[in-house]
C-alpha cells in the first residue's frame, strides 16, 4: 500500500506539471497520436533503462548512514545530473526530487531522508531511496517508477493531443511488458535520446505553454 502511494500520479510533487519535451514535439508537429506508443517505447529503451539503474543504486543506499552516506548520494545525483543533458529537465527532476523527498520526510520517521534532502536529488534516485527505506523490494519499486514515468507521460499526451482514455488505456497496457523486461534487466548507467532532449531545450521558446518543461 505505500508503493501504491508513492507511486501515485496525483502524488502532491508537481510531476503532472511537466512533459519532459513532448509539449514541443507535439506543438512542432514532430510526435502525433498514431506515434505515441513507438516513442515511448523508444523512450524506456533509453531513458527507463538508466533510470531503473539509478533506481536500483539509490534504493542500495538505504542502509548507508552519515558521512558515508552522503558521499554515495552526492556521487549518485552527480552523476545522473551529468546524464541530462537539457538544463529543463534536468531542473524539473532535481525540482521534483526535492519535493518528494520533503513530502517523504512527513511521511517516514527515518533520519536518512532529511539528510538526503541536504544536497540536490534527482526525483528517480529520491524514489528509489524512500522505497527501500519504507521496506518496498528493489525490484518492486523499480517496476512502479518506470510504469508510473509512462503513465505521467501519457496523460501529459492526453492534454496535447487526440488521445482519448481507451487509447491511453490501451498503450499503458502494451508497454508492460517491455517495463516488465527492462525492470530485471542490467544496469545501465547510459542513453541516447537527442529529440526529448533537443524538445526540452526548446520548450522555453514555445509561444504557448502549457507545460513548465
Amino acid at each position: 500500500m505505500r508503493l501504491l502511494q508513492l507511486a501515485d500520479s496525483a502524488l502532491p510533487v508537481g510531476a503532472a506539471a511537466h512533459s519532459f519535451g513532448l509539449e514541443s514535439l507535439i506543438q512542432e508537429g514532430l510526435l502525433g497520436a498514431g506515434e505515441l506508443e513507438s516513442f515511448l517505447r523508444g523512450y524506456l529503451e533509453e531513458s527507463g533503462r538508466l533510470d531503473a539503474a539509478f533506481c536500483r543504486s539509490a534504493h542500495g543506499l538505504k542502509e548507508l548512514r552519515g558521512e558515508e552516506f552522503a558521499m554515495h548520494w552526492r556521487n549518485l545525483n552527480q552523476r545522473l545530473s551529468a546524464r541530462k543533458l537539457s538544463r529543463e529537465s534536468r531542473d524539473a527532476s532535481l525540482t521534483l526530487g526535492r519535493r518528494f523527498l520533503g513530502l517523504a520526510s512527513q511521511l517516514l520517521p527515518d533520519d536518512i531522508i532529511p539528510t538526503a534532502a541536504e544536497t540536490q536529488a534527482h526525483h528517480v534516485a529520491a524514489f528509489g531511496l524512500v522505497a527501500g527505506v519504507a521496506g518496498i523490494d528493489q525490484r518492486s519499486a523499480v517496476l512502479a517508477w518506470l510504469h508510473q514515468s509512462a503513465t505521467t507521460l501519457i496523460s501529459a499526451a492526453q492534454r496535447l493531443a487526440p488521445v482519448g482514455q481507451t487509447k491511453a488505456s490501451r498503450i499503458l497496457w502494451s508497454l508492460k511488458p517491455l517495463i516488465a523486461e527492462i525492470g530485471q534487466g542490467a544496469a545501465v548507467e547510459n542513453c541516447f535520446t537527442p529529440v526529448p532532449e533537443i524538445a526540452a531545450m526548446r520548450h522555453a521558446k514555445l509561444a504557448t505553454r502549457l507545460f513548465i518543461s
